[in-house]
């Protein structure tokens, strides 16, 4: 996004929320954890002490992102990764490692963990790559996104109906346009700014432009739903819901 001053600050405070799953047999830090992860905003949050807790729960909470210890009473942190990673959990994991545990750390990696962490953990940096992490899978060209009842997959260029039996092809354009509402939600968008961050600076281009393709977009959505999805806010646009 090329957004400056209070403006870029906005839309980066904005970053999404999601369901939480702590993994970790320290009642104490559990409860640390979770206090801070309220305090900022989270409201899901969910904990597990052990492998057999761990899959019940993903299972019960399907959460957004995993914090996972290494060191667990009746498992390993790395195999359960693994083990998730094979069973198709495709959302962010986060490893709590020990000092000086490099191996670790290049395992929990090659288990398909996102990141990690070193215990003594600083909340406020756990903090950070929880949030990061989930902003960059939400942004992701690869996921699925829930847009006013509807199903995006950017990657495919694909808007379908929740229960697949309609679904419309988006051009680039169209996809992007949708994609950088996704993210900037539910702050609006300006035309100008779409017209910048979609199109560049090219010459000979006005506005026009980017009502033409929103009117196109609504179109293909009316053929999915009666419900208005994009919105007109002021002089630009945003998305009616995002869970």
């Amino acid at each position: 996004m090329k957004l400056q001053g209070l403006e870029a600050e906005a839309v980066w405070d904005n970053r999404p929320t999601g369901r939480l799953l702590i993994v970790d047999d320290d009642a104490f830090l559990r409860a640390t954890l979770k206090e801070q992860f309220l305090a900022e905003g989270f409201t899901e949050i969910f904990e597990a002490a052990s492998l057999i807790e761990t899959f019940r729960e993903i299972d019960g909470c399907n959460p957004d992102l995993i914090i996972l210890d290494i060191r667990l009473p009746d498992g390993n942190g790395i195999e359960i990764c693994r083990k998730l990673r094979e069973r198709g959990f495709a959302k962010p994991i986060i490893m709590l490692t020990g000092q000086n545990a490099e191996q670790d750390i290049i395992s929990s990696l090659e288990a398909g963990a996102n990141d990690y962490v070193i215990k003594p953990m600083r909340l406020g940096e756990l903090l950070a790559r929880v949030k990061s992490q989930l902003w960059q899978h939400k942004a992701s060209d690869t996921a699925r996104f829930s847009i006013g009842g509807l199903i995006f997959l950017p990657a495919n260029k694909l808007l379908k109906s929740e229960d697949e039996s309609r679904k419309v092809i988006l051009t680039e354009k169209e996809s992007t346009i949708l994609k950088y509402l996704y993210r900037a939600h539910p702050n609006s968008v300006a035309k100008e700014e779409l017209l910048a961050e979609v199109w560049g600076f090219q010459n000979g281009l006005s506005t026009h432009t980017v009502e033409t393709h929103i009117y196109r977009l609504r179109q293909k959505v009316k053929r999915l739903t009666k419900k208005s999805i994009i919105l007109t806010s002021g002089q630009g646009y945003s998305l009616s819901s995002v869970p």
